[in-house]
């Protein structure tokens, strides 16, 4: 029995040694891990909170300021959202046809509250036993979608499961980096890329098949160039022709519609975020894990094929996906969308729907409509202060006017800049300021000196920009604080005429001072046929007071009154005639009917 120990042992060791070495091989590790999720019945519609989404991305706090920006951004990117990935396989199991009922959901056409098959709670918004279809004749909740390249001011009646075909009303899978350039391997189809619902959205078949695999940039329409819309042709706005920005080139290019360009680009971002080897790795690199890149030229808009470790793919044109992230900003579905994948589904973000302008931090920027470009950084990601969703010129002060008086102090503050925001006062002898550099919501503080006006001046960069922005300033000792008045009449009758007579206007200054002012005021105007209380306002150089006035209804008139006693008294005498001449059956008559009046008269006032 143990001349076999020995040999036992022995295979026992080479084969734990070579389960190490397997374990250790990247390219095992990485495609051993993308195990396909299944699809959550219990659906979470809530949005993160800024805090949470900032939490997301902590991990890049603590790292140099070269390393938040260039390409070092993508690698640092990289282990953040790809951390805990869930993935998704792009075959027949149909996971993505099913995540569309609630990714690509629209939520106005398609509240949760009409789901059917679950149940809905309006408290936790969320919904719970949710069943999903599989087909067009298994629908079971069929919501209609927000599809790419469908132009929904006109024809917004796509649902989940419409036709999949490539016609005027079907739906594909769109494939935002298309596969063929870098993981268009379909022999292994288990996860990764190729079924990564951050870049696979629902798109119109038609003009995906359009789009084929062609780079985005804009069109020249000066050269031929073809819509790509199906149903409303000209109204759809997705080209196919040759590059305005790169007019010399011959290569098609795809530009989508105005309302998608946005979405587009930064999903685009996100694959190169997620998929690259700027980490220098050399293994691990197959058709569900490629290494991704962004040219800002057409030569490899053709090119097709598996990327490798030293072999990137390409995509294009970059510096019309850097317009394009500016010229359609995120959108609250786009928001709403990656929020709904983090929760539900994928267990990761696009960081540039979070933080769009960390794509100028990476590639630099360019003009809106693609005229120029500076492939230089602009700045460096701060999670913890960098501007959620927006991307762009969003610096912005506190406050556009001041006005106050001499020896009195206020706060004024910046936001939104991806620097230190810079400032300065045209004439200090009119104001001093506390700081001429400070951080995002730092306030400074601003000091009246003397009688006068000036301007204080703000400067910060955003988006690559330069914006300036100013605060009109206006010291004065007879700056007005408050009116009131006194005087004025309150008491009306109905059809009165409003009178403003014995009316009295104290005019109350900041420097403690105050004057009665005789013009220069409005009085609001009272409706004098209304009868109650009413509310009359006094307004001084754009300051304003109110008070009550009572409109009474108006007293009968004497002439109405002589009158009634008149026609009464004529009245009495003719009964009385009738009385005294009539006969004794007629004096018994109205002597009842007067005894049953003042008895009715009596019952009444009891």
């Amino acid at each position: 029995m143990k001349k076999y120990i020995m040999p036992a042992l022995a295979v026992s060791v080479l084969s734990l040694a070579s389960a190490l070495v397997i374990f250790q091989n990247k390219s095992y590790q990485e495609v051993s891990a993308y195990t396909v999720s299944s699809l959550a019945t219990t659906i979470d519609l809530n949005d993160c909170s800024d805090d949470e989404i900032r939490s997301y991305y902590a991990g890049l706090n603590s790292l140099g300021e070269g390393e938040r920006q260039g390409t070092n951004l993508l690698k640092n990117l990289k282990p953040i959202i790809s951390n805990g990935q869930k993935y998704y396989a792009y075959n027949n199991d149909k996971k993505i046809w099913k995540m569309y009922e609630i990714t690509d959901r629209d939520w106005e056409k398609s509240p949760a509250s009409s789901t059917t098959y679950g149940t809905y709670d309006p408290v936790t918004n969320k919904i719970t036993g949710y069943q999903y279809g599989d087909s067009a004749s298994n629908s079971k909740n069929n919501p209609y979608i927000h599809a790419l390249y469908i132009n929904r001011e006109l024809d917004n009646q796509t649902t989940a499961w419409d036709d999949h075909n490539q016609d005027a009303w079907g739906i594909n899978r769109e494939h935002i980096w298309a596969k063929s350039h870098g993981f268009d391997d379909d022999t292994n189809s288990s996860g990764g890329a190729r079924g990564d619902p951050m870049h696979l959205w629902a798109g119109n078949g038609w003009a995906n098949h359009e789009h084929s695999n062609y780079f985005f940039a804009f069109v020249d329409k000066n050269k031929s160039y073809s819509d790509a819309g199906t149903k409303y042709q000209t109204a759809y706005g997705n080209l196919t022709g040759k590059s305005r920005t790169l007019s010399s080139s011959t290569e098609t290019v795809f530009e989508p519609q105005d309302c998608d360009k946005g979405d587009i680009a930064r999903a685009i971002f996100y694959m190169v975020a997620r998929y690259n080897n700027y980490a220098g790795e050399t293994e691990g690199f197959d058709a569900d894990n490629p290494n991704l890149v962004l040219a800002n030229n057409l030569s490899e808009n053709n090119r097709t094929g598996t990327s490798s470790y030293d072999n990137p793919f390409s995509m294009g044109l970059l510096s019309d996906l850097l317009a394009w992230n500016k010229l359609d900003p995120v959108d609250e579905y786009e928001a709403h969308r990656n929020n709904l994948l983090y929760k539900n589904y994928t267990n990761n973000r696009n960081p540039f729907i979070d933080f769009p302008e960390w794509a100028e931090y990476i590639w630099g920027t360019a003009n809106y409509d693609g005229t120029g470009y500076d492939a230089t950084p602009k700045g460096a990601a701060k999670p913890a202060t960098d501007v959620i969703g927006q991307a762009g010129d969003t610096f912005e002060v506190s406050v556009e006017d001041i006005k106050f008086s001499v020896g009195e102090t206020t706060k004024v503050s910046g936001k939104n800049a991806d620097a230190d925001i810079a400032w300065s006062v045209d004439d200090n002898s009119v104001v001093s300021i506390d700081k001429t550099s400070t951080l995002n919501d730092e306030e400074v503080t601003v000091t009246a000196l003397k009688n006068g006006t000036t301007t204080i001046r703000a400067s910060a960069y955003t988006g690559g920009d330069l914006i300036n922005k100013t605060i009109s300033v206006t010291v004065n000792d007879l700056i007005i604080e408050s009116i009131s008045v006194s005087g004025m009449k309150t008491e009306f009758k109905v059809g009165d005429e409003f009178s403003t007579e014995g009316l009295k206007v104290k005019v109350n200054y900041k420097n403690g001072t105050s004057e009665e002012v005789t013009t220069g005021f409005t009085v609001s105007k009272p409706d004098m046929n209304k009868e109650g209380e009413q509310t009359v306002t006094v307004t001084y150089q754009d300051i304003s007071t109110s008070y009550k006035i009572n409109i009474a209804k108006a007293p009968i008139p004497m002439l109405y009154i002589y009158i009634a006693v008149g026609v009464g008294v004529l009245v009495l005498i003719i009964l009385i005639v009738i009385f005294v001449k009539g006969s004794k059956k007629t004096r018994k008559k109205m002597l009842k009917a007067a005894k049953k009046g003042a008895k009715a008269y009596k019952k009444s006032n009891k």
